[in-house]
């Protein structure tokens, strides 16, 4: 083993191999899986499987979230407190309808940009209770989003 060099950084000496196509890789290189350590290369053609959305999905689900969002966000935002119970909820919904109009496809930006949409779905009312929705909601729909694809 001795003499081995990282396939990414040819200066580093290295005696760990990619447990999938054993190229010789560096501890920075290296990506701990549940079954052990990955080159960056073999986890990301893991990952690209499972990513199955089409462009027009991300801007589907961007004008669903600008829309229902910035009403849901409006009525949230005039209950007061009654709001920190409601928003997480309200995010959960959301991003179930984001799902089911993109039929359950899933994408590794999908979580961003629903909640970017959400974002500026606020702006034109933007208040205190506003910007406690789009956390509290944007929270919820980034959580239920991006699991989907881990």
């Amino acid at each position: 083993m001795a003499g081995e060099f990282c396939a990414n950084h040819p200066d580093r000496p290295t005696a760990l191999r990619c447990n999938k196509c054993a190229k010789p890789i560096c501890p920075g290189c290296a990506l701990h899986t549940p079954v052990g350590y990955r080159c960056p290369q073999c986890v990301r053609g893991q990952q690209a499987v499972f990513e199955t959305a089409h462009w027009y999905d991300y801007v589907t689900a961007a004008a669903t979230a600008l829309v229902l969002s910035g009403l849901a966000g409006v009525l949230l935002s005039r209950l007061g407190w009654l709001l920190i119970f409601l928003a997480p909820t309200a995010g959960g919904a959301l991003a179930e309808v984001v799902r089911r109009i993109v039929q359950r496809r899933r994408g590794r930006y999908l979580p961003h940009t629903v909640v970017a949409a959400m974002v500026l779905a606020a702006l034109p009312a933007l208040s205190l209770w506003m910007l406690l929705y789009v956390g509290l909601a944007g929270a919820a729909v980034f959580a239920r989003l991006r699991g989907s694809l881990m």
